[in-house]
């Protein structure tokens, strides 16, 4: 995967309520087309460092994520998938962008054993309760925003993506932003932290 530019937002409990009404087809939102039914995913993140700060991490210049990710769709506990990924991140004016390499692993252990006889160490944990959907918006035809409406250690949060394309990025900026709206999204509240310092609470 290359490119991705993401927005999230923290929901108060009645705004969370509104766009799962929207994704599931309950509630139509004027100018946003939802394709499909929304997929329900669990999602369990363990993250490795060499480093035991975030500061030493980014003056090494490690990548901001080392992960390993299961995840299971809801209902069907038989087909949980596991990906190893790297990724890159910058953000310019909170938005995200993101270079990501994923790959599927058959046996994630086996990643998580060479990861710490290579002296890497795990440091933080993430799990998310997520409905995820594709949808297109007026605001930018062709362009496909993924969608997710998710519990991330219990906090409400809306994460919308664009990933590759042939738009510019500034108008994938922009068109997320104006996505944001049209749920009635205030954007000057988008968290453009790292989700462990959402997490652990850190500095926004």
């Amino acid at each position: 995967m290359g490119r991705e530019i993401e927005i999230k937002i923290p929901l108060t409990d009645e705004q969370y309520d509104k766009i799962f009404s929207v994704i599931t087809g309950a509630e139509p939102l004027t100018g946003v087309k939802v394709l499909g039914q929304p997929e329900h995913l669990i999602k369990s993140d363990i993250y490795f460092s060499r480093y035991n700060t975030r500061e030493e991490s980014k003056a090494a210049g490690e990548p901001q994520v080392i992960r390993i990710r299961s995840e299971v769709a809801v209902g069907d506990k038989t087909n949980e998938r596991s990906f190893f990924c790297i990724k890159r991140k910058t953000v310019e004016n909170g938005i995200e962008f993101n270079r990501e390499d994923e790959t599927f692993v058959e046996k994630p252990e086996i990643i998580r054993d060479l990861l710490l006889f290579s002296g890497y160490h795990q440091f933080f944990e993430k799990n998310k309760d997520a409905y995820g959907v594709h949808c297109e918006s007026v605001v930018l035809p062709g362009c496909d925003f993924h969608l997710e409406l998710e519990k991330v250690n219990g906090l409400k949060y809306i994460e919308v993506e664009v990933t590759d394309g042939a738009d510019a990025a500034d108008d994938v900026r922009a068109a997320l932003e104006k996505f944001m709206e049209q749920f009635g999204l205030d954007t000057s509240k988008r968290d453009h932290r790292s989700w462990m310092e959402i997490i652990n609470g850190g500095a926004v």
